[in-house]
């Protein structure tokens, strides 16, 4: 039998308003270890714990920051000398890595199969493996991991997103669809102009290859298959497992390529420079605004570029 560890953040989103449903699973499966966190305190010796009891697979009990920080330390700070595969539960305010990677279905129907599928041994049947990113020059902090980078236009996005979105009840599916339909009806409106649609100055090298500074309305770097509202915003992909799309500032006929652009086939092909996408093994971003991973916020260490690589991979269950 495989034996599960469960780690709960009991500030994400919707564990807040109570874990009746997940307790309700571990009360019939006593087997399974649980820690619970506030927030990631105490990340670190719950996974030593879990790596001296010989767990098999962890499961993420929270939102994609709370899969960003396990992953960070999985990888950063390696307590296990092999790392296990990882199941995602959805249950944070946005949760796209859980969408991307975990079990399909609600967290408590998808625990309670993961237990089954624990007791019987069929786990590995599940499995889909993924590189994660490796963001390094973070400032205060090390390395840190995750699945998703963005800077620029996608930060402001992000605060748009927690400040006027879901702090009137929306939240996932619903507050990205007001949250992207609300940014390209402001851009429309304001013509681009704005505190919230200005482009950031960022020199991006790709591979090594040359940097030019120049403005960006975003830049992301990825892992996941799909993004929110099941996006693929890149295309032309070959070269490398870091998938990198760039959009200049101005972004020109935006509204007109809006669609093409998230949902357009593998390869796709728009005029000029304004919109970049392609495959990578290191990205390397000079600039002195923030940037997210996985939700999280985080500047850069000055004077140091922000590198982005994803040479490392995990196993996650999905089902």
């Amino acid at each position: 039998m495989i034996k599960l560890g469960l780690i709960s953040n009991t500030r994400s989103q919707q564990n807040k308003r109570g874990m009746v449903a997940i307790d309700s699973v571990l009360a019939d499966a006593p087997e399974v270890l649980h820690a619970r966190l506030t927030g990631i305190d105490g990340l670190s010796p719950a996974l030593e714990e879990f790596a001296r009891e010989g767990v098999g697979v962890i499961v993420t009990n929270g939102g994609d920051g709370t899969v960003q920080a396990i992953l960070t330390e999985l990888l950063v700070n390696k307590p296990f000398s092999r790392i296990p595969p990882i199941a995602v539960l959805p249950r944070g305010m946005t949760n796209m890595t859980a969408a991307d990677v975990g079990p399909r279905g609600a967290a408590a129907k998808s625990l309670r199969r993961l237990v089954g599928l624990a007791r019987n041994g069929t786990i590995d049947r599940h499995l889909i493996r993924r590189h994660i990113l490796k963001v390094e020059n973070v400032a205060g902090h090390s390395a840190q991991c995750g699945m998703f980078f963005g800077t620029a236009g996608i930060v402001r996005g992000i605060e748009v997103c927690r400040t006027r979105v879901h702090s009137r009840g929306l939240e996932s599916e619903w507050a990205n669809r007001v949250t992207l339909a609300g940014m390209l009806l402001g851009w429309l409106l304001s013509g681009g102009r704005g505190e919230t649609f200005r482009g950031e100055l960022v020199a991006v090298s790709v591979d090594g290859g040359a940097a030019e500074r120049s403005p960006l309305f975003l830049a992301l770097a990825t892992t996941l298959d799909r993004l929110i509202l099941n996006s693929r915003p890149f295309w032309n992909q070959g070269g490398g497992p870091v998938r990198f799309t760039s959009i200049a500032d101005p972004p020109r006929r935006l509204l007109r390529y809006a669609r093409k652009i998230l949902y357009g086939p593998s390869h796709r092909s728009f005029p000029g420079d304004t919109y970049v996408s392609r495959g990578a093994n290191r990205v390397s971003f000079e600039m002195e605004c923030p940037f997210t991973l996985d939700g999280q916020m985080f500047e850069p260490e000055r004077d140091k570029p922000v590198v982005v690589s994803a040479a490392d991979e995990v196993d996650f269950v999905r089902y």
